[in-house]
């Protein structure tokens, strides 16, 4: 058997939650898109696995649960995660080709006006509220899977001071991905390139997160926002 410490561990963790500051602050985002679905903090071993929400375990999604074991079978004994639970389809692997030109800075993206287009912000809020209740709930013949967004523990070592940038390209060893268990997408500075891929993917918003930024438990991170997704 191995060591059972990532479960018991992990069931005391809480997510780090999102701060409210404007995109264009974050001096050094690493950006993703926002992912539909169950946030949870996940436990795998060679032989055995676990999902919790807000401290509470998740039942079911076996499947989920044998494949984050295996996904991790040749490259950690343990690992503690932060992700969701989700129905979204899998992300291409390159962005569509846009040419120089296309391409303004993160900035100049999020500042560009609106322009020709209706929009109702209240009917945008309204939809996306319908959206993220239906990505939580799950129907038995949904194929449900599971985003790594983070790595906060590796074989007995916590990563939470480590900067996030670094966690992410370990989180990638670590998670090789399959059907069930990827580790999510990210991209620096200029993403204009990935929007319309997301767009097209079903995502509404993005994250942007400091390069450098650390990991606590339940707190707020003033250097994570999220925000609606840029409008070409």
């Amino acid at each position: 058997m191995t060591d059972p410490e990532p479960i018991r561990l992990a069931a005391v963790l809480r997510p780090q939650t999102y701060g409210r500051d404007r995109p264009e602050r974050i001096q050094q985002p690493v950006v993703e898109p926002l992912w539909q679905g169950v946030r949870v903090i996940a436990a795998a071993t060679l032989d055995d696995a676990a999902l919790y929400e807000d401290g509470e375990p998740v039942t079911g999604h076996d499947a989920v649960l044998k494949a984050l074991s295996r996904a991790i079978a040749n490259t950690a004994v343990g690992v503690i995660l932060d992700g969701y639970l989700t129905k979204q389809v899998p992300l291409p692997d390159k962005p569509p080709h846009l040419g120089a030109d296309d391409m303004p800075s993160v900035g100049q993206f999020l500042a560009k006006p609106l322009i020709g287009i209706r929009r109702s912000r209240t009917e945008e809020a309204r939809k996306r509220l319908e959206a993220e209740d239906a990505a939580r709930t799950f129907e038995d013949d949904d194929i449900v899977n599971f985003v790594a967004t983070d790595l906060l523990w590796l074989d007995g070592e916590w990563l939470l001071d480590v900067p996030l940038l670094e966690r992410k390209r370990l989180l990638e060893a670590i998670i090789p991905g399959d059907d069930l268990v990827r580790a999510g997408p990210y991209v620096l500075p200029p993403y204009i390139t990935w929007i319309g891929s997301w767009r097209m993917q079903g995502f509404t918003g993005v994250t942007l997160k400091e390069a450098n930024s650390r990991y606590r438990s339940g707190e707020l991170a003033h250097d994570w926002t999220k925000s609606n997704m840029p409008r070409r």
